[in-house]
């Protein structure tokens, strides 16, 4: 496909790890692509392991895989998350039955074995997690990337130029499987998801309740994420 016409979906969540998110949006936009970022919501600013703030273009429940080319799943501790909200699930899914690609990197093997789409595939991950992804049914290769199909994989910051250019190369040689043409914009007025910011945004976990031993990431301090 003309990469100036690929939509792609990066997603976020508190605990992402910064180089993870940032690299593979940076380096498709570089290229042409019209990238948005998705969250669990779009107001919320989300902290990454080391505070690097960013607020989503668009709420997963607003996203719509029809929309889009291919979605990056970054690592870091945001996986825990993404794959606990139904949204994101369905999005990725969605994206990879309709034949879009998904890539995800580190912990994100994570979200591709609750999204169902692991089974019978060759994949890579940090291998922390490699008895995850070998328990959801996919054969695990311990290689900087791999690529199987419409899913390309990798483990760690230090493999994202073979990472960001693998996914470059798989767009610009294969056409375009969403059905909608319309380019997308962020569902807010500020423009599109910035690296600039203010101040750091560090997440704490706090209690879900009075005495409750169930918790929840939250944002104590606040980068202006624009």
């Amino acid at each position: 496909m003309n990469l100036a016409q690929a939509q792609i979906a990066v997603l976020a969540e508190h605990q992402y790890q910064e180089l993870e998110l940032w690299y593979p949006l940076m380096r498709l936009r570089e290229a042409g692509c019209n990238v948005l970022v998705v969250g669990p919501s779009d107001t919320q600013v989300y902290g990454s392991k080391l505070g690097y703030p960013i607020v989503a273009d668009l709420a997963a429940e607003e996203a719509d895989p029809t929309d889009f080319d291919a979605v990056v799943v970054p690592g870091g501790f945001a996986p825990e998350g993404l794959r606990r909200n139904p949204a994101i699930v369905s999005l990725v899914k969605g994206i990879h039955d309709q034949g879009g690609l998904v890539a995800a990197i580190c912990h994100a093997g994570w979200v591709l074995a609750t999204a169902g789409i692991a089974r019978g595939r060759n994949l890579t991950c940090v291998s922390l997690i490699k008895d995850d992804v070998i328990n959801a049914g996919a054969n695990y290769i311990d290689q900087p990337v791999v690529q199987d199909g419409n899913i390309i994989t990798s483990r760690l910051p230090g493999d994202l130029p073979e990472f960001g250019r693998a996914i470059v190369d798989y767009l610009a040689t294969h056409p375009s499987t969403r059905s909608s043409n319309h380019p997308l914009r962020p569902s807010r007025s500020r423009g599109f998801a910035s690296a600039a910011y203010e101040s750091p945004a560090k997440v704490v976990m706090t209690a879900r309740g009075k005495a409750s031993a169930n918790y929840i990431m939250t944002v104590v301090s606040e980068g202006d994420g624009k």
